[in-house]
């Protein structure tokens, strides 16, 4: 009878997994191919009329991206440390797989589940608060860069909605006091953690932990926003660097206020991308190309190199005690 129940749970994964895979991949084909603001086809001639798939070009992208991912994976290492000691391999490997699992659910919450996988049920609740640690931090530094750049870039053209202007850098601003003071006032929780539990988290985990997750994050932050720098260039955009990086920051600050799926990313970002680059004067359909592109390199690539380790996946083998 327990064989069969064995056997039983062993085919129930499997079919788990393979689902997992065919929707993530299912997932990308369709952002990839059916985008109703470009058509796939014009979105090849163009990357072919401006030479992105030259071996130059497609060498310098690909490095641009494993460099987020290195930085992503080194932060999940770091975190993970206050776990288990963690190789570089095996928190690829989750981070791969986890960020699959989450390709079609709001906001990365199945990212908290898949990584959860491969620890012991004990250390849950720790691998969750991590998780969202690691995910804080990101959106601080996207919220550093992006205020100073959304600052810079107020400042440097001649907008016609100054008071809308004022508002938006405002809230921005003010809007992390706010829901903190909201969520610590009326005892909201976030991801089943109040804030005084967070707070609390936070602490045991340790400074050099805190810090290196920080930088990490920062480092990413720079990495992906200049590699859309460098297809701007590829793309012969005649701006200087600080408007041009200004809009990159802003426009990734902007995309980050709206929870969303991960395959509607391109769909958000384009929105506002759009917006900001026709203040420099960016052709849309440059703008437009620029975003599928690199959310092909950072999402698409990794949600496909993710499905191998969804689809190994044992849990016996990876959930150490």
């Amino acid at each position: 009878m327990r064989i069969t129940s064995h056997k039983a749970n062993q085919f129930f994964s499997l079919v788990l997994k393979i689902l997992v895979v065919l929707a993530a991949v299912s997932f990308i084909w369709y952002r990839v191919t059916k985008d109703e603001s470009m058509d796939f086809e014009r979105f090849v001639d163009i990357l072919d009329r401006y030479r992105i798939f030259s071996f130059t070009n497609i060498v310098i992208l690909v490095l641009f991206s494993i460099a987020n991912w290195y930085f992503e994976i080194l932060k999940w290492q770091t975190l993970s440390g206050h776990v288990r000691e963690n190789s570089f391999t095996r928190s690829m490997r989750e981070s791969l797989a986890s960020f699959t699992a989450a390709i079609f659910t709001p906001s990365r919450i199945g990212e908290y589940g898949a990584k959860c996988l491969y620890y012991v049920r004990a250390e849950w609740r720790k691998v969750i608060f991590l998780n969202f640690l690691g995910n804080t931090a990101q959106l601080f530094a996207t919220y550093f860069f992006g205020i100073a750049g959304l600052l810079f870039l107020i400042t440097s053209v001649d907008l016609a909605l100054p008071v809308f202007n004022i508002i938006l850098v405002s809230g921005l601003l003010f809007a992390p006091f706010i829901l903190y003071f909201v969520m610590k006032k009326f005892r909201i929780r976030l991801k089943g953690y109040s804030i005084q539990r967070l707070e609390e988290s936070f602490h045991k985990v340790s400074e050099e932990i805190r810090w290196k997750t920080l930088i990490f994050a920062s480092i990413r932050f720079i990495i992906f926003t200049h590699q859309f720098y460098f297809l701007l260039l590829q793309f012969q955009v005649d701006v200087s660097y600080p408007l041009l990086i200004a809009a990159v920051f802003s426009t990734y600050i902007l995309a980050s206020i709206i929870p969303t799926m991960i395959i509607f990313d391109a769909f958000i970002k384009g929105g506002f991308a759009v917006w900001i680059f026709g203040l420099l004067q960016v052709p849309q359909i440059i703008v437009l190309t620029i975003v599928l592109t690199v959310w092909i390199l950072n999402f698409g690539l990794p949600g496909l190199a993710g499905s191998y380790y969804v689809l190994r996946y044992k849990k016996a083998k990876h959930a150490i005690t």
